[in-house]
């Protein structure tokens, strides 16, 4: 009977230990992305509209197309996301979107981690979009919902190109969608809170749509 019970609870601990991991970020083991020069003006180009040099993804589901990212597959089991591994601290991101016919739902991480790097998976903050979640902020793998804009944005007709602003400075947070301001946030959990982290595409399950993105660059934050 004793034996019966060490091995019980040797079981439980090898699958508490097991879900312990899956909930941990991964190691790093995808390349780190090169972050290009600023320009004059301090905008630093994070994608440059020809291929996806700098960005690591599901190539089935990631792709080029006519000078902007196309996410696009029949179907996906799980959030998957196309990543740029370089992490980042305080700063302005800008990117134009279109989520096709406004079917599905994206976003855009950002001070978040790789949890598992053979499906892209990532977790951390994430400047949301699609129907009843423009502009909200969402934490992926976390928290969830931390905000949601008490008005949705007006969102372009007949797939007219969005334009998502979020700042990340410090523990404030403001998110803007086609210059409305749709939610602003102080982090106040010194644990659950990230201060840095990797900027990532989602293409959300179970798939069937298409998510376009462009003209996406970042204008960093100096550290007070």
């Amino acid at each position: 009977m004793k034996k019966v019970l060490v091995f019980a609870m040797m079981a439980l601990l090898a699958v508490s230990l097991s879900i312990r991991a899956e909930d941990k970020p991964a190691a790093a083991e995808l390349p780190k992305s090169e972050l290009p020069k600023a320009g004059a003006d301090g905008w630093i180009t994070l994608f440059n509209g020809t291929d996806l040099t700098g960005w690591h993804g599901d190539p089935a589901i990631w792709r080029v197309v006519d000078g902007y990212i196309s996410g696009k597959v029949d179907k996906v089991g799980y959030n998957t996301f196309l990543i740029f591994n370089h992490p980042l601290t305080n700063y302005t991101l800008e990117a134009k979107f279109v989520l096709v016919d406004k079917k599905g739902n994206s976003g855009i991480q950002y001070r978040s981690k790789v949890y598992d790097v053979k499906k892209f998976v990532v977790g951390g903050y994430q400047a949301d979009m699609g129907d009843g979640w423009w502009g909200a902020l969402y934490e992926e793998r976390g928290r969830g919902i931390l905000f949601k804009p008490k008005t949705p944005p007006a969102i372009k007709p007949d797939n007219g190109w969005n334009q998502f602003v979020f700042t990340a400075d410090g523990p404030k947070i403001k998110h803007e969608v086609n210059g409305e301001v749709t939610g602003e946030y102080e982090e106040k959990d010194a644990v659950k809170g990230a201060k840095d982290g990797i900027v990532a595409l989602q293409y959300h399950s179970p798939g069937g749509f298409e998510v376009r993105f462009k003209d996406i660059r970042i204008k960093l934050i100096e550290t007070k």
